[in-house]
């Protein structure tokens, strides 16, 4: 068993630990996002991976955003880390730790810690959705991670639904929550709030949420059809919530049961792992990347 250091670069916070390569997390830290420069990020990351150098990490292992090029080491597109994006990332880092690196996506790394250790375990087919301020996931096929010609394969929030509108305009956890805002007048609404309302006291809810089940019944079912996954994970905030989960099967099982020809319909489930999911995706990514080039 060895250990890696892992970070995960967030517009807000800086998560970072040491995790084993059976999966156990030794140490798990954070520290603010520096707003100013690259120089002033890596110079903390520097000083955080001296105080676990201790551990004897045999690499370190980076979850970020942006269209990430885990080969040339680049990260291209727009993230909330302006600084991080168009130049050789991955060798600065190689440079300033003395130690391989590896670096992937966040919502890449987010469905490889599900599918190493969580709900889909064992699975050989994964696609992991997450709902939040827009839709984004992941897709495992056939035991590896899909990233596609521009490294920007999960974005399911663009696909196009009813009347060009997108699914994360329909389905995004934001979308739907200023929607019921209106309806409600509750201006501290939150997704987590939101399905605890009783459809009694609002009965224009009722016809809001029965629309927004099926649109993301619809982008499953899209999904299903190009992927024919075994199973679909699901996370995001409102994820947590039972209410929400039970009433995502059974308007998907209805959606299913209406159509005439249909995909077999799949398995869903909740994301096993919350808020370290990206710090035990990345190990994973480097434990895999690393194997194949037989530093471990």
């Amino acid at each position: 068993m060895k250990n890696i250091i892992v970070f995960d670069l967030g517009g807000s916070s800086i998560k970072y630990g040491v995790i084993t390569t059976l999966g156990e997390i030794l140490f798990k830290g954070s520290f603010q996002t520096p707003k100013d420069s690259f120089e002033t990020l890596l110079n903390k990351m520097f000083e955080i991976f001296n105080l676990l150098k201790k551990f004897n990490p045999q690499g370190v292992s980076i979850s970020s955003p942006g269209a990430v090029n885990s080969s040339s080491g680049i990260i291209k597109g727009i993230s909330a880390i302006p600084y991080i994006h168009n130049f050789e990332i991955k060798k600065v880092f190689e440079e300033t730790f003395q130690l391989p690196v590896e670096i992937e996506n966040d919502g890449n790394c987010s469905a490889l810690a599900e599918f190493w250790l969580g709900s889909g375990k064992n699975l050989k087919n994964v696609i992991s959705v997450v709902l939040g301020s827009g839709i984004g996931g992941a897709v495992i096929q056939n035991e590896q991670l899909i990233n596609g010609k521009t490294f920007q394969s999960g974005e399911f929030g663009y696909m196009l639904l009813e009347e060009n509108k997108t699914w994360s305009s329909l389905c995004s956890t934001i979308s739907l929550v200023e929607q019921a805002k209106k309806i409600t007048k509750i201006n501290d609404l939150d997704g987590i709030k939101l399905f605890n309302l009783s459809l009694i006291e609002y009965p224009e809810l009722e016809t809001l949420l029965k629309k927004y089940y099926l649109n993301l019944s619809k982008g499953i079912y899209n999904l299903q059809c190009a992927f024919d996954s075994d199973v679909f994970i699901i996370s995001g905030g409102i994820s947590s919530n039972p209410i929400f989960f039970e009433n995502l099967t059974n308007h998907l099982n209805n959606f299913y049961n209406s159509l005439d020809d249909k995909v077999e319909i799949p398995l869903i489930k909740k994301a096993f792992f919350e808020n370290d999911s990206n710090l035990i995706g990345a190990a994973y990514n480097f434990i895999e990347n690393i194997q194949h080039k037989r530093f471990i």
